[in-house]
């Protein structure tokens, strides 16, 4: 009887740990995507501008037909979608046509506000081409500046790209599975949405988007802040050791009651 009790306990909190590990490693893969395969875009909000310094608001001429969202002409145009991720990667699909001119962003930390429309609270923070380059771009207040720039040259046709920001603001920028940039940026530290931005950008397009929680552990490297403090482990990896020393406790003490008994 002594044997099937311990075997009982040591059982329940084994069971306990692994749904514990499970469900952390669940909810922090949450997030969202976007295939673009309903037209009808539904959960963007579209609007646009005559051009960069209008601030009357037009529709915007996006086109979702073929399966990806594309520009249809060289205004301002933009696509706007509800996202709080400030920490996780964001990837896709990001297509560049031949005498490509513009800019072609995805604004994936942003307020939702345009400078251009004279907006002086606009933030966010931008991976995208810009004329001859790809570059990470940050707008704050009515001012724009190249966070990291030359990051790769602007060639016509698909390019899949991937954005890393981990919580103590590191980012790393994968263009085509190679890294081409790796900096701190630490300005802006949430979300309200996601949007897609193109201005002198007809005919690129962007596709397969997907956000994620967490930063892909493929592809991010380990980095010391600046101040010179070492960063908290994430939330997971924190309930994680904590689930894993009750275990061990509870094993524990169940051995020492039954080497007493």
């Amino acid at each position: 009887m002594k044997t099937r009790w311990i075997q009982l306990i040591a059982g329940l909190a084994m069971t306990v740990l692994c749904i514990s590990i499970c469900t952390t490693t669940t909810n922090a893969a949450e997030g969202w995507s976007e295939n673009f395969e309903d037209p009808n875009l539904p959960g963007w909000t579209l609007y646009g501008y005559d051009n960069t310094s209008s601030p009357v608001m037009i529709d915007a001429n996006f086109s979702a037909a073929d399966g990806t969202l594309k520009v249809l002409d060289d205004k301002v145009n933009i696509a706007r979608h509800d996202s709080t991720i400030a920490v996780g990667t964001w990837s896709f699909d990001m297509y560049v046509p031949d005498g490509y001119d513009g800019a072609f962003y995805v604004q994936f930390l942003s307020n939702g506000t345009v400078s251009w429309a004279g907006a002086t609270n606009n933030s966010h923070v931008s991976a995208g081409f810009f004329r001859d380059e790809f570059i990470v771009w940050r707008e704050w207040g009515t001012s724009g500046s190249i966070i990291e720039g030359g990051i790769m040259d602007t060639v016509p046709g698909w390019h899949h790209i991937k954005v890393n920001r981990t919580s103590d603001s590191h980012y790393e920028v994968w263009i085509n599975g190679t890294l081409r940039a790796s900096f701190n940026y630490y300005s802006m530290t949430s979300s309200t949405y996601l949007q897609i931005y193109s201005s002198h950008g007809n005919g690129a397009a962007i596709d397969n988007l997907v956000v994620t929680e967490i930063p892909d552990e493929s592809t991010t490297t380990t980095t010391t802040p600046t101040d010179g403090t070492t960063p908290p482990p994430d939330g997971p990896t924190v309930l994680i050791l904590v689930v894993v020393g009750i275990a061990v406790v509870v094993i524990a003490l169940v051995v020492v009651f039954a080497r007493r008994r």
